[in-house]
């Protein structure tokens, strides 16, 4: 009997000291956050970047939305060239769905225009 009373109280000091890691609170996995940049010509050239990409294109006839990601708060800086006389529409959207700016400019031919944005993660 005091055989058992001993095994019992050893495996229950065994299972009790034993910690298991919550799978959920893991400081590597990184969750990336989804902003959107959209701009809205007939004819442009569109740079913009963050802290990790920077991206080069064009738009003809129409708009486009670039998608960007970030884990902290940072500057969005946008340079958008008009290649003709046209109004142009910068929209930029955070992760949470809000509306940072919605700026419709009218551009004349070559004009540079160069914004940039404060994105937060809160």
């Amino acid at each position: 009997m005091r055989f058992y009373i001993g095994l019992f109280a050893f495996v229950l000091i065994a299972l009790s000291s034993c910690k298991k890691d919550s799978t959920f609170s893991n400081p590597e996995i990184v969750v990336s956050k989804e902003g959107i940049l959209r701009i809205e010509c007939e004819n442009c050239d569109v740079k913009f970047h963050t802290s990790v990409k920077e991206f080069n294109g064009n738009i003809l006839n129409g708009s486009k939305d670039i998608p960007f990601y970030y884990t902290s708060d940072f500057k969005l800086k946008t340079e958008v060239v008009s290649k003709e006389n046209q109004n142009i529409r910068v929209l930029v959207i955070d992760s949470f769905g809000r509306v940072v700016s919605n700026e419709l400019s009218s551009k004349v031919k070559g004009e540079v225009s160069k914004m940039e944005f404060a994105i937060t993660t809160k």
